[in-house]
């Protein structure tokens, strides 16, 4: 199997898992009404970081050949889509009643921490060749 193939598989476990936690966190919401307030935050947070892990993952290039300064506008646009989505999310939060903002933001940042911790174990233990180095 080749990095490429790892990656995309590395990939779709990243969207499982935040589809999991989306899941798991409606269950809690449907079980749970005392905490109905922080958990709608992190619902609404969630969607918002759904974007981050798929505009991050739409935005890798790996086939496209982007390169140079269409790669770099490319970048830009999406850091500022996943700030725009942010603000979204914190103004939707502060005017929704029964929506803890903290909670939101939370959820929101779930997106990068998914990113994270699903690429560092393949950043990790990618193969390095002496050009590399």
């Amino acid at each position: 199997m080749n990095d490429l193939e790892r990656l995309r598989l590395r990939f779709r476990a990243i969207k499982l898992a935040g589809i999991s936690v989306f899941v798991v966190t409606l269950l809690v919401w449907l079980t749970i009404p005392a905490w109905r307030s922080e958990l709608n935050g992190l619902l609404i947070g969630e969607v918002g970081g759904a974007y981050v892990v798929y505009s991050l993952i739409r935005q890798g290039h790996l086939n496209d050949g982007l390169e140079g300064t269409a790669l770099f506008a490319s970048g830009m646009l999406g850091t500022f889509t996943r700030l725009l989505v942010l603000a979204v999310v914190m103004i939707a939060a502060i005017k929704l009643p029964h929506v803890n903002v903290y909670a939101a933001l939370i959820g929101y940042l779930l997106g990068f921490v998914l990113i994270f911790a699903g690429l560092y174990g393949f950043a990790r233990n990618r193969r390095t060749t002496l050009r590399e180095k």
